[in-house]
């Protein structure tokens, strides 16, 4: 696959064109940079969706090249009990890959508008995460959660399941093969123990990820991480029992900020007995992800990183691999700007797999 100037030329437009008009998001880098968890920036103990006061502050005064006005920091606190909030993904994105002609486009990735409502001196509260695009409107997260002693939580309703690293990439190989994105939230109850320097979360959800179980089987979910200043560990599992099969990921994760460069790192494996491989035995998977983060100014950060998918250990070459390299400027409070270029190579046979990405993503959020 080769890039002539003509495409090299609107791509590069696309770049401006985003940059002139742009929207970003916090990630988990930030909080193992900072030595947070994301409860620290999130009103959802386990990271994502809406801001809480300070997640707002650090993306309108922390995060960007030009800090917001002081005033408007905490937009969506409308009131003591009321808290509102949005995320708008919008990208331009050119996909080669063999056999098959490029295609370029815009897209809006994404949008979410989320809700908290807190009763004043109330330990009970409601959560809403719904998305508005694209296409039809699909309700991510409604829970209530009520906070225990200190800063333990229990919730029950529709949840996003706690497993490894929350990567805001629903593409990447260690949240579509564990099948934990942001999409596949599940009905049940989560509850959280949240210590000085530890989180533990314990899941029993129905594990079909639809309204109502369909078996008398349930799936369970536990997660643990440690957290230090400078570096964090952790691990997860989950055992799902279906009447197609079991399927059982276990998996660690682990981070550090040291001399300046922000690292993540996830290994899973999945063994899936609902999908037998040519021996006749239950399916064995393995998902790596290596993450490398460098602050280059105020504002601007360079990520770099390499994926692999084993779709079937007992194969031998069928691996899959993904690298990124990414630029990421927030310019402004609530706008983030990235862009960058994205390589996958796979066996020959799957055309799909071998591909080459330009893309540039503009993200609104408050």
């Amino acid at each position: 696959m080769s890039w002539t100037f003509k495409k090299t030329a609107t791509a590069f437009a696309a770049l401006l064109f985003a940059i002139l008009l742009a929207p970003a998001q916090a990630e988990p880098y930030l909080a193992f940079k900072t030595g947070n968890k994301c409860s620290a920036c999130h009103v959802n103990p386990i990271g994502g969706g809406a801001r809480n006061t300070f997640g707002n502050y650090y993306g309108t005064h922390v995060l960007p090249a030009l800090p917001g006005d002081t005033q408007g920091f905490d937009s969506g606190s409308l009131t003591e009990s009321v808290r509102v909030g949005a995320n708008l993904r919008a990208n331009f994105q050119r996909h080669e890959e063999d056999n098959a002609d490029a295609t370029q486009g815009f897209e809006t990735q994404s949008a979410q508008v989320y809700l908290h409502f807190q009763p004043k001196g109330s330990r009970f509260s409601f959560y809403l995460d719904e998305q508005i695009a694209p296409g039809a409107a699909l309700n991510r997260e409604a829970f209530v959660m009520a906070k225990l002693s200190g800063n333990h939580y229990l919730k029950a309703g529709k949840i996003m399941l706690p497993y490894g690293i929350r990567l805001e990439d629903d593409s990447a190989f260690i949240r579509e093969a564990t099948q934990i994105t942001f999409d596949n939230s599940d009905n049940g109850v989560e509850l959280g123990l949240d210590f000085d320097k530890a989180l533990f979360n314990v899941v029993l959800s129905n594990g079909t990820g639809a309204t109502n179980n369909d078996d008398d089987r349930f799936q369970y979910v536990v997660r643990g991480e440690y957290v230090e200043r400078n570096w964090r560990v952790g691990g997860s599992a989950l055992v799902n029992e279906s009447t197609s099969g079991t399927r059982r990921i276990w998996g660690v994760f682990a981070g550090a900020h040291l001399y300046g460069f922000t690292l993540l790192a996830e290994v899973d494996q999945i063994m899936d007995e609902s999908l037998i491989n040519a021996f006749g035995d239950e399916t064995e998977q393995i998902v790596t992800l290596f993450e490398v983060n460098r602050e280059l100014g105020k504002g601007m950060n360079l990520k770099v990183t390499h994926e692999t998918f084993d779709p079937e250990s007992n194969t031998d070459n069928n691996e899959r691999t993904r690298s990124s390299v990414l630029l990421e400027y927030t310019p402004f409070a609530n706008v983030q700007l990235r862009g960058g270029i994205r390589t996958g190579d796979d066996i020959p046979q799957r055309d799909q797999g071998n591909f080459k990405d330009l893309f540039v993503q503009a993200h609104l959020y408050f």
